[in-house]
């Protein structure tokens, strides 16, 4: 007969791994990618369309050194900052709307399962009629693209809730207000965390789509404007960049989910 705490004990022992060790193997890992980058760009490839690791990164530093990569960086990272910010809090808030309330969801089901399977890509033209080149248009593109993937795993968050919970509320004299801020908002945090994080790679992925489509400025707009010089050790550069914006944007939202959430068992 199975243990299940022994096999939990023995799936952490597995799990778990020094620091020393992990970061030996991360940086392991990287440096492994850069030799691999480095031999096929030097063999198989041309320089000029595919550029080498070294070259690239010289390029990196060239440019962050002119100052123009750290601009575009920025903006860029601005606009999936309050995209992604705005897009969140609203399909926290409609997610919890519709997961509470038969009637609200009855509502807003066909809507939002009509949009949400519109890419936002798509919506880079209307955008751009409606509000044009500048920063409105980026804004509308990420929260869009953050909004209904927050609001669907919020809604799932409640409908994982036992209707137990809820009996044990009213019996003990619980408003529906109270088991909404007692119950329905600390069960789905997990959920509408999980959400977030998703909703952020959806959010860089979007900015950066919006930014080489329709777009001046941003790290989309460099990458997209190196082809026209065959610059691409530019545009390569731009590329690492953003990897290193969303692994860091990534890492950040981890830390402060531990931090500040860690009482809600949220494991995203």
């Amino acid at each position: 007969m199975s243990n299940p705490r022994g096999q939990a004990i023995q799936r952490f022992a597995i799990d778990a791994m020094p620091r020393s060790r992990a970061f030996f193997l991360s940086i392991s890992s990287i440096v492994a990618g850069l030799l691999i980058w480095q031999i096929s760009a030097t063999v198989l490839f041309d320089s000029i369309l595919y550029p080498s690791a070294l070259s690239t990164l010289v390029a990196l530093a060239s440019e962050m050194t002119r100052g123009n990569l750290g601009k575009d960086l920025t903006i860029t990272f601005g606009r999936v900052v309050a995209g992604f910010a705005m897009g969140s809090f609203l399909g926290a808030s409609l997610g919890l709307l519709m997961g509470s309330f038969r009637s609200v969801r009855t509502f807003f089901s066909p809507m939002v399962n009509f949009f949400r399977f519109i890419t936002p890509i798509a919506w880079v033209a209307p955008a751009t009629i409606w509000f044009g080149i500048g920063e409105t248009s980026k804004l509308f593109l990420v929260v869009y693209a953050t909004l209904f993937i927050v609001l669907i795993n919020t809604m799932t968050g409640i409908s994982h809730i036992h209707r137990d919970r809820f009996r044990m509320a009213r019996s003990f004299g619980a408003n529906p207000l109270e088991i909404f801020w007692r119950i329905t908002i600390p069960a789905s945090v997990p959920f509408i965390i999980t959400g977030m994080r998703i909703g952020l790679g959806n959010s860089f992925m979007t900015v950066i789509g919006a930014e080489m489509l329709a777009g001046n400025d941003g790290l989309g707009y460099l990458i997209y404007s190196s082809r026209l010089f065959y610059r691409s050790d530019v545009m390569f550069a731009g590329i690492i960049l953003l990897g290193v914006m969303g692994f860091a944007a990534d890492w950040l939202f981890v830390l402060l989910r531990r931090r500040a959430l860690s009482r809600y068992e949220v494991l995203s």
